[in-house]
């Protein structure tokens, strides 16, 4: 797609402001969702809840996560002030998380290419939306071992709207389906010869998402990619082969792959 250098920059500025934003959410969407979790469960046994709502959630500004001072708008300027401020706090002087960096130039190095790759500004904002909802699943799952409904959602919807803007869209609905049929499957025999839960559900339905987007064609190759490398991130560098491991990480990444190369 033929873009000026001012479109150019615009872009990045706005892939990095996305990442930042992304970042935040990774921080924030499970403690939300673990005080919403209590909470209900704590309904459900109608037993008294007296927690109060974590104020990181109550504050709709970013903060720092130690001294809870709200950040100013030079703080806030994606990669550049964590460089000036050499990590660390403006006001307490405590080291800031270095998720914010990280995954500013996850977005800058994964969604640069989609310049290159995409023939309009409709596709562009679709891919890119896609791209920084799995980075910002990914993060989360590899943390907490959970995948975000809204993130999935996000991708299996700008997906089939990529689709059918190629007339593709029945490639996509066939990813869709036989992705989330084949490990939802796996997914209950595991549970019935090992009366325990091997694949969770939200990775059933981040294959389903990540087959709309890639299609059914492209399906084979992303699970044989993705069980390739949680075996070999296992044999490598995984201290503890028996604890359970955190898989749409695997999946993203491959699904990353297949889709640039």
């Amino acid at each position: 797609m033929n873009m000026t250098t001012i479109e150019c920059l615009l872009y990045v500025l706005l892939i990095s402001s996305l990442g930042s934003y992304a970042a935040a959410f990774t921080i924030r969407w499970p403690v939300k969702n673990h005080y919403l979790w209590r909470k209900e469960a704590h309904a459900l046994l109608s037993l008294p809840f007296t927690t109060k709502e974590p104020e990181i959630v109550l504050k709709r500004r970013s903060q720092c996560m130690h001294c809870h001072q709200l950040l100013v708008w030079q703080d806030l300027i994606p990669i550049v002030s964590y460089l000036l401020l050499k990590g660390r706090c403006r006001a307490c002087k405590k080291r800031i998380c270095y998720r914010y960096p990280v995954i500013e130039s996850l977005h800058l190095a994964c969604c640069l290419p989609l310049l290159w790759l995409t023939d309009d500004i409709y596709q562009l904002v679709l891919q890119t939306i896609i791209i920084s909802s799995l980075i910002t699943s990914a993060a989360i799952d590899f943390e907490h071992q959970l995948l975000p409904d809204e993130c999935t959602v996000l991708v299996l919807a700008c997906a089939l709207l990529w689709h059918l803007s190629t007339n593709t869209l029945h490639n996509s609905v066939l990813g869709m389906l036989i992705g989330f049929s084949l490990i939802y499957a796996l997914r209950q025999l595991y549970l019935v010869i090992k009366k325990c839960e091997g694949i969770g559900l939200g990775d059933a339905k981040l294959i389903a998402a990540l087959g709309a987007w890639l299609g059914l064609s492209n399906l084979s190759a992303l699970l044989l990619c993705a069980s390739l490398s949680g075996i070999l991130y296992t044999m490598l560098l995984s201290r503890n082969g028996s604890k359970p491991m955190a898989f749409g990480p695997f999946l993203i990444f491959s699904a990353l792959l297949v889709f640039y190369l």
